[in-house]
């Protein structure tokens, strides 16, 4: 039987999210995000100049995270970012210029 520490399991969550950070294009959301949030995913793809399938995937791994949260409305899907997420502080400040 293979033990698995809540150190190990913490590092792999950590390494999956900045994994999710190192990616140009889930950078490209999370700017937009900072810009104008909350966004639709289809204004986001057109703004990002990304097809809303590949947009919905950058997000998934996004949300995954819990950098950003999505919310259904009617037939949109809304996105916000996850201000209360102590990495994405850190983030967000470079974001912004």
């Amino acid at each position: 039987m293979h033990y698995t520490s809540q150190r190990d399991i913490h590092m792999r969550e950590l390494t999956k999210c900045l994994k999710a950070l190192a990616n140009e294009r889930r950078l490209l959301i999370l700017r937009e995000l900072v810009r104008r949030e909350p966004i639709t995913i289809h204004t986001l793809a057109k703004r990002i100049g990304l097809s809303l399938k590949s947009t919905s995937k950058h997000i998934q791994k996004l949300v995954e995270c819990d950098f950003i949260e999505r919310e259904q409305k009617s037939s949109f899907v809304w996105c916000h970012l996850n201000r209360k997420h102590g990495m994405l502080q850190s983030f967000l400040s470079h974001l912004k210029k």
